[in-house]
């Protein structure tokens, strides 16, 4: 018999080429509705086999590859030591549907991923996965995962949580026109991948999101509506916009960020708008723009209404719209940051307004309502007991704190569900849904081949989900991240039974330390054993 090595490895294990960073594990449990993933480590002599599963859960499980992506930036210089690797190498991450039914098998490791979409309505149980590897139709190994499903039903996500969905990065990377039928049809499916992963929130591009561009560049046009101008006038046909609510909708999504109103990074100039004017399509407004110029001001004034009125006329009310300023001002920039949000202030009452942020001047002044908070930055927010309050992590957020970098463990990304329940965050957002550019958009980049922006950022950082023929395919930290998401909902159907302060003993009890965004357990055992706990008082 050929020589062959399986190993029976936890979700938050990493699956490296020539290392296997972190643990053997063959049992797990679980809260009915919930998910739950394994791996199958293989090394060995050069051989192909084939895969069966035998379960009473057989029907709720999706099997996939473990790709690998070339890391060529795996950190910054100045970062902490929890990193797996700082050496450039090829890092497990994009999970391939496993359409081919084989496993190939050399003498490098690599992993086949199981995801167990547990449903409601099962019975609970002890359930057996075992999993055949096959060799012209015999099985010559056996390897059996314990699933123990308990009576609990995972609680409805109550965190809000959005990935900035690109438009334009769809079109671009799968060669469509911007709108196109092939564009819905692709943009249907990255939000169902989205929301399946515990998206809730989708950015709108009204006009083309004016993020990570380079002052006077441009990205591809995606602006949903179609302007006319006649002189000071502006005429709108939502009916792009209408269609994009419509398949959102359809999807599960619940909010609706729209587009930032001013340009990123202290609200000095205006987005690029398109409009018709004389029958031409040209460029009305842009980086040559000031903010808060009286002509922008009067087509704010104009357009803002017209995106409300069309939410609601398909039933969005106006509390599930979320209205952006700038991203990221700095202390440098309050003034102008504060004078953008004047102009816009009544035109969106009703509705919700944030923007990510990292200095309390802006709450404290009253010019932010819903600050988005740097996890690295958080303190003083939770200090003043600032309600509603969201957090965020980006390139920036790269020492101590939770991130999802492909160099980094994995219970590092899933240690923010604890952190969020424990200070009671209400919403999440991360840049980097689907940006499948070059830092400051400076031209496209291919995911498989390009993962840190063209050396701008850690990689992984800007996408979580890889492009796969003419569809999306999750990556192993967007997996990692839905765990983290459901770890809240189960901890909130505990509280429920104890309290809030009783669960928070019983985290830091088991992590046997005060949790903070920065101090936390850093190992995988962690979760396995807070779960042991969480389920003898929830039974």
């Amino acid at each position: 018999m050929e020589k062959l090595s399986i190993k029976l490895l936890s979700s938050l294990t990493k699956v490296f080429k020539n290392k296997i960073y972190g643990d053997e594990i063959d049992r797990g449990e679980v809260a009915r509705g919930q998910s739950f993933s394994f791996q199958l480590a293989f090394s060995g002599e050069k051989s192909e086999y084939s895969i069966k599963v035998e379960s009473k859960l057989a029907d709720y499980i999706t099997i996939y590859n473990v790709g690998f992506v070339p890391m060529t930036r795996p950190s910054y210089e100045n970062n902490d030591d929890d990193y797996l690797t700082k050496e450039v190498c090829d890092c497990p991450d994009p999970l391939l549907p496993f359409e081919e039914n084989v496993v190939k098998v050399d003498e490098e490791n690599s992993a086949i991923w199981f995801y167990v979409d547990v449903p409601s309505e099962i019975d609970a149980d002890d359930y057996e996965i075992s999993v055949l590897i096959c060799k012209e139709n015999e099985a010559v190994e056996k390897k059996t995962f314990n699933l123990k499903v308990h009576d609990a039903v995972l609680p409805k996500q109550e965190l809000k949580f959005t990935q900035w969905f690109h438009t334009d990065c769809i079109a671009n990377y799968h060669s469509v026109s911007v709108y196109s039928e092939e564009h819905w049809a692709l943009i249907e499916k990255y939000v169902s991948v989205a929301r399946h992963h515990g998206m809730n929130m989708i950015l709108v591009p009204v006009l083309t999101p004016p993020l990570d561009t380079e002052v006077g560049g441009e990205r591809t046009t995606v602006q949903l509506a179609k302007i006319n101008k006649q002189g000071d006038k502006y005429d709108f046909d939502m009916s792009r916009l209408e269609r994009f609510i419509d398949i959102c909708l359809k999807c599960g999504m619940q909010y609706f960020e729209i587009s930032h109103l001013f340009t990123q990074w202290g609200a000095k100039n205006t987005p690029k708008v398109i409009a018709t004017v004389d029958g031409v399509e040209e460029k009305i407004f842009g980086w040559d723009t000031i903010a808060t110029c009286d002509e922008y001001v009067n087509f704010l004034n104009q357009f803002v209404p017209e995106i409300i009125k069309t939410f609601e006329k398909k039933e969005v009310a106006k509390n599930r719209l979320y209205f952006h300023v700038s991203d990221e001002p700095n202390d440098n920039c309050i003034v102008e940051y504060e004078q953008a949000y004047r102009v816009v202030e009544n035109l969106i009452k009703g509705c919700e307004q944030m923007d990510a942020i990292s200095h309390f001047d802006f709450y404290e002044k009253g010019i932010i309502k819903t600050p988005v908070v740097a996890t690295n930055a958080i303190e003083p927010f939770l200090d003043a007991g600032v309600d509603p309050l969201w957090c965020y992590y980006c390139c920036a957020q790269h020492e101590k704190v939770a991130n999802r970098f492909m160099a980094m463990p994995s219970y590092r990304n899933r240690i923010i569900g604890v952190q969020m329940y424990k200070y009671s965050i209400v919403g999440f957002l991360q840049w980097g849904y689907n940006f499948y550019n070059w830092q400051f958009s400076k031209c496209q980049i291919d995911p498989y081949k390009v993962t840190d922006a063209g050396g701008g950022f850690p990689s992984g950082d800007s996408f979580s989900v890889y492009p796969y023929k003419n569809s999306a395919t999750p990556s192993f930290r967007m997996k990692v991240f839905k765990n983290a998401i459901e770890d809240i909902s189960l901890l909130k159907l505990l509280e429920k039974k104890i309290g809030k302060q009783q669960v928070v003993e019983l985290i830091e009890r088991v992590a046997g330390m005060e949790i903070t965004f920065k101090e936390y357990p850093r190992e995988e055992k962690f979760f396995v054993e807070l779960y042991k706990e969480i389920f003898k008082i929830l039974n």
